[in-house]
């Protein structure tokens, strides 16, 4: 009988743990996933999983240029360079002028590698303070650009004017406009810039034409309003206000 009954209890167990699981390991082979590992895996400078992770992502996604400049520097971090030619001329292939294809080619075939390409450019520059920070996503709309492009807390301009907050990358001596700020941030930005605040921008990630960063302002303009609160009085209570009352005076018969 109570073989039975441990049978019956790891059946149950089975049932309740297996949906779970599944589900679990369908998140966990997801792009959206993958790809934050990938990232993630770079920016750590472990560059086999990195390798690796790519490939997955190009097994679910094989049209994905994003995966294939990863994996490119990723083989050219590892000493792969034969590798990172091939995979850099097939995006160059479908784009023949891919700039960062085109680099990354040409030092995959000097057989060289930037150490520091994918590195912070400042070890503070991504670091979230409580009220002059705030995190949002762009799409760009320059031409050709991506977000392959940039390197994590890679600087960036913002151009403040009154009804508009331009997003700028720098390259060489070239202002490149990337997109714009919601509404919110033009609001905010501007009551900073008229109180003679500073603001500026660094590149977090992204995937494509979107791209997540972080805005930076010396005054605290992100924090939240303070809402005005009132404390509950209990009915009855010695702090409850006396109501005024009209008496009415008693008609005599």
């Amino acid at each position: 009988m109570l073989l039975n009954t441990t049978i019956l209890t790891l059946i149950i167990i089975n049932i309740d743990i297996h949906p779970k699981t599944d589900i679990l390991t369908i998140m966990q082979n997801g792009l959206p996933f993958l790809t934050k590992k990938a990232i993630d895996a770079a920016l750590s400078s472990k560059w086999k999983e990195a390798v690796s992770l790519n490939l997955q992502i190009l097994e679910k996604d094989p049209s994905s240029t994003d995966a294939k400049i990863r994996l490119g520097r990723a083989y050219i971090q590892t000493g792969e360079f034969n590798r990172a030619k091939k995979i850099f001329k097939e995006v160059l292939e479908d784009d023949p002028i891919n700039p960062v294809a085109l680099k990354n080619y040409s030092l995959a075939s000097q057989k060289k590698s930037e150490k520091n390409h994918i590195t912070l450019a400042d070890p503070k520059s991504l670091l979230k303070e409580p009220g002059t920070t705030a995190e949002t996503t762009i799409e760009i709309t320059a031409k050709r650009v991506t977000a392959s492009d940039f390197s994590p807390g890679e600087p960036l301009i913002l151009k403040i004017e009154k009804r508009t907050v331009n997003v700028i990358k720098m390259k060489r001596d070239e202002r490149i406009v990337l997109g714009i700020l919601n509404r919110d941030f033009v609001i905010k930005l501007n009551g900073a810039k008229q109180k003679g605040a500073e603001a500026s921008a660094n590149f977090i990630n992204g995937t494509g034409k979107n791209i997540k960063i972080l805005i930076k302002c010396s005054l605290p303009i992100f924090k939240s309003e303070r809402q005005d609160v009132r404390p509950y009085i209990k009915k009855g209570s010695i702090d409850e206000p006396e109501l005024e009352m009209t008496e009415t005076a008693e008609e005599t018969i």
